[in-house]
């Protein structure tokens, strides 16, 4: 019986097929892999795809003005307050500065404290207090229409005790820091209480996230 000259031509052909098929497979199974935020584990409430901002208007303790594109570019970290509040503010600026420190990447990442006091608490009031925390933090001020418009976005309530129009009133204020991704979007939220070792392993587990680690 003749055997066809062509045979061996069409094994290596076949074999050829068979291998890009398989490595059309596995591309496609790495092309097609979860991507998804394992989040079971964390503490923090992770909001995929972010949460959109309204535009709002204020200003840094620098003077410098502060509105929804000055998030852009870099994380930041989120915390409403006063300078006059007894124990929750300072106690979750020491575990910020230790969030800020702990996380790989922390030069990426800005903390800010806005203040639910705008009467009391000045640019110059906060350039000295919120610092004194952590030297890159920074503070914000400015109208109380605008900080209420920021405050309610985000999920922020405050209220002001001062009834009888006395200067040594207290505020009444939501402890959760949020977290606000380099588009300007709300993308997670921390709430009380808070623990600086474990916001400083969700965060880093969202900042791997997306960039891709």
């Amino acid at each position: 019986m003749k055997t066809s000259s062509n045979a061996p031509l069409l094994i290596v052909a076949a074999l050829a097929g068979v291998l890009a098929l398989a490595g059309g497979m596995f591309a496609a199974s790495q092309l097609f892999a979860p991507t998804s935020l394992d989040t079971e584990e964390m503490t923090a409430t992770y909001l995929d795809g972010g949460r959109e901002i309204t535009d709002f208007s204020l200003v840094a303790h620098d003077g410098q003005p502060f509105d929804r594109d000055a998030f852009h570019g870099q994380w930041n970290l989120v915390f409403f307050g006063f300078t006059n509040c007894p124990d929750i503010c300072p106690t979750t600026m020491i575990d910020l500065a230790r969030v800020q420190d702990g996380v790989n990447g922390g030069p990426g990442l800005r903390t800010l404290f806005i203040t639910v006091d705008p009467e009391r608490d000045t640019k110059e009031r906060l350039a000295s207090y919120v610092p004194a925390f952590h030297d890159s933090f920074t503070g914000i001020t400015g109208d109380l229409e605008q900080i209420d418009r920021l405050a309610r976005d985000l999920g922020i309530v405050h209220v002001r005790h001062n009834e009888n129009g006395e200067q040594d009133y207290m505020v009444d204020h939501g402890s959760a820091v949020l977290l606000i991704n380099p588009e300007g979007r709300l993308q997670a939220i921390f709430q009380a209480p808070h623990r600086a070792a474990d916001m400083t392993r969700d965060l880093q587990a969202i900042l791997d996230h997306h960039a891709g680690r």
